[in-house]
């Protein structure tokens, strides 16, 4: 079986890691009380790791186009080989937009837009009201992110415990064959 290269493997479960927290801080801040301390921490990291999957997604294209990925299985149907290849790109495309309209919509507010509460990032100069509307627009692309990792969650169960093909190996988890 072959396996996705070292730097791929890394570059997606680190991502995994920082997409899934951003979407518990994205999702539970309404949680946090407006003005709270705890508020404006769990947002500066969520704008500040937004801004960090910005640049790791690039780079994670950038990798893909100059290494391709291991071959599918030859067994799977082209209705596998299609759905595999749609929900990869996906990814890639909500990768870049969920976090790219998080940027965008920060013009909404009159606070500085600082990377892990350091660097002052420039905003985009695009007014208000069209940050407004890539508020909503991340709103709706955070739950498609979610919608995309689920799917992702139940292909692996589907791959594991049905069809037991043994894929996880080709991400770096466990060992060929076990």
């Amino acid at each position: 079986m072959t396996r996705y290269s070292r730097v791929a493997i890394i570059l997606h479960w680190l991502m995994a890691l920082m997409i899934i927290g951003n979407l518990a801080g994205g999702f539970l801040h309404d949680f946090i009380p407006r003005g709270s301390p705890e508020r404006t921490l769990v947002m500066g990291l969520h704008a500040s790791f937004g801004l960090t999957l910005i640049a790791l997604t690039l780079v994670r294209l950038g990798w893909r186009l100059a290494n391709p990925p291991p071959p599918l299985p030859a067994y799977f149907t082209g209705g596998e080989r299609l759905l595999a290849k749609a929900a990869h790109w996906a990814f890639y495309a909500a990768m870049l937009a969920l976090p790219m309209s998080g940027w965008l919509m920060a013009e909404r507010n009159e606070r500085p837009l600082l990377y892990f509460f350091a660097v002052d990032v420039p905003k985009a100069g695009i007014g208000k009201p069209l940050a407004q509307t890539f508020n909503e627009m991340h709103e709706i692309l955070g739950w498609t992110m979610l919608a995309l990792l689920a799917l992702h969650i139940i292909g692996i169960i589907k791959h594991k415990l049905m069809d037991r093909d043994n894929l996880l190996p080709r991400m770096g988890v466990g060992r060929p064959g076990a």
